[in-house]
């Protein structure tokens, strides 16, 4: 009887261990996507930083591996250094942004992120500027990409 309990034992434990758990936290992750946030900030309702950077895109809702337009308000003084995305959800390595001034201390540009397998995937938008007194500062605004 007990060398039956052992075989059990040991075809549950093989069971489990051969389930994949990120299928597990993938699937669960799936579930409550519906309560992820799928919404940009765009020009009606810009997202706005703590010293003033106003960041918007060019549509509410962004499609994966479509090109899109971003833009960028910077206060008097202030120079934009670099800007790049990267995976807030997921690992997608780092995508540069180029931005070009525009008028009125606004900035543009057109990128592009890829796609995974999730409904919504979340990016960061990293913006790294100089202030007139030579200070490196960096804002990070979020970014919402759906299928």
């Amino acid at each position: 009887m007990s060398k039956h309990w052992f075989y059990a034992l040991v075809a549950a434990s093989l069971l489990s261990a051969c389930s994949d758990p990120s299928d597990i936290i993938h699937e669960s992750s799936e579930k409550s996507e519906s309560s992820l946030q799928d919404v940009n900030c765009i020009a009606q309702k810009p997202c706005i930083s703590h010293n003033d950077i106003h960041l918007w895109y060019a549509k509410a809702h962004i499609v994966g591996e479509r090109e899109f337009k971003v833009f960028a308000k910077i206060p008097q003084g202030y120079e934009l250094k670099s800007a790049m995305l990267s995976g807030e959800t997921m690992n997608m390595g780092y995508i540069p942004v180029f931005f070009a001034p525009q008028q009125n201390n606004v900035y543009s540009a057109t990128t592009m992120v890829g796609l995974c397998t999730t409904e919504v995937m979340q990016w960061r938008l990293t913006l790294t500027m100089l202030n007139a007194q030579g200070d490196t500062l960096t804002n990070t605004f979020p970014l919402y990409v759906i299928r």
